[in-house]
Protein backbone atom coordinates (compact mmCIF):
# COMPACT_ATOMS: atom_id res chain seq x y z
CA UNK A 1 0.00 0.00 0.00
CA UNK A 2 2.74 2.30 0.71
CA UNK A 3 4.62 1.53 -2.53
CA UNK A 4 1.13 2.58 -4.72
CA UNK A 5 0.87 5.56 -2.43
CA UNK A 6 4.93 6.61 -3.06
CA UNK A 7 4.44 5.32 -6.94
CA UNK A 8 1.45 7.62 -6.79
CA UNK A 9 3.59 11.03 -5.50
CA UNK A 10 6.49 9.89 -8.08
CA UNK A 11 4.46 9.82 -11.04
CA UNK A 12 2.05 13.01 -10.86
CA UNK A 13 5.91 15.07 -9.75
CA UNK A 14 6.85 13.62 -12.63
CA UNK A 15 3.89 14.89 -14.83
CA UNK A 16 4.33 18.45 -13.22
CA UNK A 17 7.60 18.23 -14.73
CA UNK A 18 7.29 17.02 -17.84
CA UNK A 19 4.05 19.67 -18.05
CA UNK A 20 6.30 23.06 -17.36
CA UNK A 21 7.90 22.24 -14.20
CA UNK A 22 6.92 24.90 -10.96
CA UNK A 23 4.70 26.94 -13.19
CA UNK A 24 2.39 24.11 -13.78
CA UNK A 25 2.69 23.09 -9.82
CA UNK A 26 1.46 26.86 -9.16
CA UNK A 27 -1.31 27.01 -11.65
CA UNK A 28 -2.36 23.61 -10.73
CA UNK A 29 -2.45 24.40 -6.77
CA UNK A 30 -4.26 27.78 -8.03
CA UNK A 31 -7.09 26.01 -9.82
CA UNK A 32 -7.62 23.55 -6.77
CA UNK A 33 -7.76 26.25 -4.23
CA UNK A 34 -10.45 28.52 -7.11
CA UNK A 35 -12.19 25.82 -6.83
CA UNK A 36 -12.11 24.73 -3.46
CA UNK A 37 -13.39 28.19 -2.04
CA UNK A 38 -16.06 28.29 -4.85
CA UNK A 39 -17.16 24.79 -3.52
CA UNK A 40 -17.46 25.95 -0.21
CA UNK A 41 -18.90 29.11 -1.06
CA UNK A 42 -21.77 27.41 -3.05
CA UNK A 43 -22.51 23.57 -2.88
CA UNK A 44 -23.83 22.02 -5.96
CA UNK A 45 -27.48 20.35 -6.02
CA UNK A 46 -26.21 17.18 -6.74
CA UNK A 47 -23.50 17.01 -3.85
CA UNK A 48 -26.43 17.88 -1.33
CA UNK A 49 -28.48 15.22 -2.79
CA UNK A 50 -26.34 12.69 -2.27
CA UNK A 51 -25.63 13.82 0.85
CA UNK A 52 -29.28 13.37 2.13
CA UNK A 53 -29.81 10.07 0.22
CA UNK A 54 -26.82 8.71 1.89
CA UNK A 55 -27.77 10.46 5.57
CA UNK A 56 -31.28 8.97 4.98
CA UNK A 57 -30.10 5.68 4.09
CA UNK A 58 -27.88 5.78 6.78
CA UNK A 59 -30.94 6.73 9.35
CA UNK A 60 -32.69 4.20 8.05
CA UNK A 61 -30.52 1.43 8.32
CA UNK A 62 -30.15 2.29 12.06
CA UNK A 63 -33.83 2.23 12.79
CA UNK A 64 -33.81 -1.44 10.96
CA UNK A 65 -30.91 -3.21 12.83
CA UNK A 66 -31.14 -6.13 14.33
CA UNK A 67 -31.76 -6.60 17.53
CA UNK A 68 -31.25 -9.35 19.84
CA UNK A 69 -34.00 -11.56 20.87
CA UNK A 70 -35.49 -11.83 24.55
CA UNK A 71 -35.40 -14.99 25.36
CA UNK A 72 -38.53 -16.62 27.41
CA UNK A 73 -37.85 -17.06 31.14
CA UNK A 74 -38.93 -20.27 31.34
CA UNK A 75 -36.86 -21.44 28.62
CA UNK A 76 -33.60 -19.88 30.45
CA UNK A 77 -34.88 -21.62 33.52
CA UNK A 78 -34.91 -24.62 31.46
CA UNK A 79 -31.56 -24.40 30.37
CA UNK A 80 -29.95 -23.16 33.86
CA UNK A 81 -31.13 -26.41 35.00
CA UNK A 82 -30.19 -28.33 32.24
CA UNK A 83 -26.34 -27.40 32.80
CA UNK A 84 -26.43 -27.01 36.55
CA UNK A 85 -27.49 -30.94 37.25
Amino acid sequence: MLKIFGGMIIGSIMILMLLGGASAADQVLANVQNLYLDQINRPDTTTTLLLLVILSIFLASLTAWPTKPVMDTKQVIKNLRRHCS
